[in-house]
């Protein structure tokens, strides 16, 4: 039997990091679903939705013509996610604590299904987007965004940035979290019934102060707390509250750059029924 991943954040405590998160990721993620078909008036699902960052994202894609539901499977992300809908005066979202396949979503269908960050944490992502996709009409649109975090995000290679890459590594491994769910996006989504989907890759790559060090480096302090119950580094070891200064310090002495997380795409259309 698959156990569920351990997820990596304190949810009580993410919302700082999410939206931080989203403003390197939005444009890239729009980009994505523009490309995938994402248009004006159409019925959307966002997968795992969190504070509410990429339901917020289709809807504007959407229009006031068409409506987004997120859903995530924790109640804390989901209070904030509508505390900022409301904020920013949205009618056109909703937010359900509920999975995919889940009977509280029995009876809706929708003309696409989106996800970020979502199906790394996920035991057996194939049969969750599966799930999914038996709520989409024919001819709707699959489109996920997901990473692949394993790779060096840092150039040259340096000392603290290695350490820190190594542990949030070896912290992802323990908690059973996919590290590279983004490069099997093709074959999740074609066991969920997309013909040849279509994939890109997408990162940030800049140096000097506004190298994207923030991107790594909340994710690393974020995660200190299992890293130290996982007996991987301590929090003295770690040092978290300096962690970010101390990663651009070394960096931009070494006349370095930084890569985001490589941001894979995968969307296509599910087969129409004849």
């Amino acid at each position: 039997m698959s156990t569920r991943p351990v997820y990596l954040f304190d949810r009580r405590r993410e919302e700082k990091r999410l939206i931080a998160q989203s403003r390197l990721f939005d444009p890239l993620t729009e980009q994505l679903f523009r490309t995938a078909g994402v248009a004006p008036g159409m019925r959307v699902l966002d997968l795992g939705c969190g504070v509410g960052d990429t339901t917020m994202l289709a809807s504007r894609l959407v229009g006031r013509h068409g409506s987004v539901l997120g859903i995530d499977i924790s109640p804390e992300p989901l209070e904030v996610a509508r505390r900022r809908a409301r904020a920013a005066r949205l009618d056109n979202v909703r937010f359900v604590e509920a999975e995919a396949g889940s009977p509280v979503l029995d009876g809706e269908q929708f003309d696409a299904v989106v996800g970020r960050l979502v199906l790394m944490y996920i035991a057996d992502p194939a049969a969750v987007v599966r799930a999914a996709a038996g709520m989409v009409r024919p001819g709707g649109i699959l489109c996920f965004h997901e990473v692949d975090a394993t790779f060096d995000p840092c150039f040259p290679p340096l000392p603290l940035w290695t350490r820190a890459r190594r542990r949030f590594l070896a912290t992802a491994q323990a908690a059973g979290v996919d590290t590279r769910v983004g490069l099997r996006l093709p074959s999740i989504l074609s066991a969920a019934g997309v013909q040849q989907p279509e994939c890109t890759l997408q990162a940030v790559v800049r140096g000097g102060p506004l190298a994207p060090v923030f991107a790594w480096a909340d994710v690393y302090a974020s995660i200190a707390p299992l890293t130290e119950r996982f007996g991987i580094a301590s929090i003295e070891e770690i040092e978290p509250t300096s962690l970010a200064d101390r990663l651009l310090k070394e960096v931009t002495s070494n006349n370095g750059v930084v890569i985001s997380p490589l941001l894979i795409g995968a969307w296509g259309r599910l087969e129409s029924q004849s």
